[in-house]
């Protein structure tokens, strides 16, 4: 069981950082630089780092167990 855990925590870990990868870099290149002054794309990067920090949260104890 316990590798079960660490396997868990370890895909966790990754896929949080593929996709706060991701979801930055569509923001940051697919977005006009006039658009990034906007409030509903810092809203969208604010939501990406809560997510991230969460999920990072879950991994690591997911790893401590």
């Amino acid at each position: 069981m316990r590798i079960l855990n660490i396997l868990s925590g370890v895909a966790v870990l990754i896929i949080t950082l593929g996709f706060g990868a991701h979801l930055l870099h569509h923001i940051f290149v697919q977005v006009s630089h006039q658009a990034i002054q906007g409030p509903a794309v810092w809203a969208g990067i604010a939501a990406v780092v809560v997510v991230g920090i969460f999920s990072s949260i879950g991994g690591c104890s997911l790893l401590r167990r």
